[in-house]
């Protein structure tokens, strides 16, 4: 029986250290630095999940040394922009993840696009500057609605939808002026802004071939819904998250289009990393699509890990055994893998914090300011079957759960048609609540009302 370490600590995390714990292969699933939700659920109870409260990367490889750890798999794109992988890579351990030098596919947008630009692959049309004014004159002459994007690694928050030259002026300044994404706003990528259907594809590769997963998922990133005007006016707009939630398979899955989207934007790119840069990329690959209404498609980033909320929901799909593909990636052997999906849909709900009292006036609530501290309570309710993957939570021996982030946790519903799984999600939801302790113990959980509509 074998030991995996999962290097994370939020819901896409969770998820990893979830599948690999279903595997007929894994008696143990190491979670570092993890988050203490893992210990309320079934499998850390029974001590199949067991959280390992640490972030430095030299005892994280002392650890897996100790333990005959047989597999590392880094979900987040921090450690691996800080070479987790080499560190691990250079003491014989085995590794799902790209290493430091691979990770500018994320953490360089201008680097990628023009990449993707020179292999002929889709993508909108483009600028980089760095210089705010530049930026600004810009925008103002060119006279289309535009997306601006820090260039470098900003925790899926960088890119700035705007709805004209006003937005797009604030938008540089957010980033370029004001540095609201740290040194990751010295330069900003300015994309014509696409209108259609976000789709979120994702392929493994193990250094020598690629195995897109034939099904995807929607994400949704806006912090609200299209109708909740009142927020969107109190935020200065609907302002993009690292995701509100998600659900798969996506309407428009078909074979034509995953066959279209591997022939036109997967097999080019992964041709690029492994014979133009000559990269032996380990790990997975995450491609942000969108089509629009004339079928056309366009690349608009690409991210070096799973995403999040998008992996929570594929992964409860796939039925093929997780620890056999993360071995596949390490050996080269994808080739050999059998993809095996199950017949259900999914829906991932995000319960976030909302308006809540503060010591001195009110938190806004996630995506601004939010407040901590608030009893999680319900969670013994969720029904038989549906999912619970911890993001910002910690806990107290005497209270329990509370929340410790913007985005606390994600409920998931898997059902055999898609409104089935969106009511059971909402049902699951609705048992829980954040306790606004400073509020006469009022609920502040907060969750959009239109994932999957």
């Amino acid at each position: 029986m074998m030991k995996v370490l999962v290097y994370g600590s939020g819901g896409r995390d969770h998820c990893l250290a979830d599948k690999y714990g279903d595997s007929q292969h894994v008696d143990k699933v190491y979670f570092a630095p993890g988050n203490p939700g893992v210990l309320y659920t079934l499998k850390g109870r029974r001590g199949l999940i067991e959280r390992v409260p640490t972030k430095d990367f030299k005892e994280i490889g002392d650890f897996c040394v100790e333990k005959e750890v047989d597999l590392v798999d880094v979900g987040s794109e921090t450690p691996l922009g800080e070479g987790l992988i080499d560190v691990l890579n250079k003491r014989g351990i085995r590794t799902i993840g790209p290493k430091k030098e691979y990770v500018q596919l994320e953490s360089d947008r201008a680097f990628t696009d023009d990449l993707l630009k020179k292999i002929g692959v889709p993508k909108p049309e483009y600028r980089v500057f760095d210089d705010p004014e530049a930026a600004k004159a810009y925008v103002r002459n060119i006279g289309y609605q535009v997306v601006v994007k820090a260039n470098g690694l900003a925790a899926g928050k960088g890119a700035i939808v705007c709805e004209g030259v006003s937005d797009a002026e604030t938008a540089i300044n957010k980033i370029m002026v004001k540095k609201t994404f740290g040194e990751s706003g010295n330069r900003v990528v300015i994309e014509e802004r696409k209108y259609g259907t976000e789709i979120s594809f994702f392929v493994y590769l193990d250094g020598i071939h690629a195995m897109p997963l034939r099904t995807f998922a929607h994400d949704y990133k806006p912090a609200f819904d299209p109708d909740d005007t009142e927020a969107i006016k109190k935020f200065g707009g609907n302002l993009n998250t690292g995701g509100t939630g998600c659900y798969c398979p996506h309407r428009d899955v078909s074979p034509w289009l995953v066959n279209r989207i591997i022939k036109e934007i997967v097999n080019p790119t992964v041709n690029a990393i492994y014979n133009d840069l000559g990269w032996a990329y380990k790990g997975v690959i995450y491609f942000g699509l969108n089509l629009d209404p004339y079928d056309q498609l366009d690349v608009f980033e690409i991210n070096v890990r799973h995403g999040d909320p998008e992996w929570e929901v594929i992964a409860r799909k796939l039925s093929t055994d997780l620890f056999e593909i993360g071995m596949a990636v390490w050996d080269g052997t994808l080739d050999t893998i059998n993809q095996v999906w199950n017949k259900q849909h999914y829906v991932d709900v995000i319960a976030m914090e909302g308006r809540s009292k503060a010591s001195k006036g009110w938190n806004k609530g996630y995506p601004g300011r939010y407040g901590k501290g608030h009893r999680i309570n319900g969670l013994d309710k969720i029904e038989k079957g549906v999912m619970v993957y911890f993001a910002g939570v910690d806990d107290d021996p005497e209270n329990g759960l509370f929340t410790y982030g913007g985005r606390v946790l994600h409920v998931i519903a898997g059902a055999s048609t898609l409104e089935d799984a969106r009511e059971k999600a909402y049902r699951n939801i609705d048992l829980i609540s954040f306790e606004d302790h400073k509020n006469n113990g009022a609920n502040c959980l907060r969750y959009r009302k239109t994932i999957g509509l």
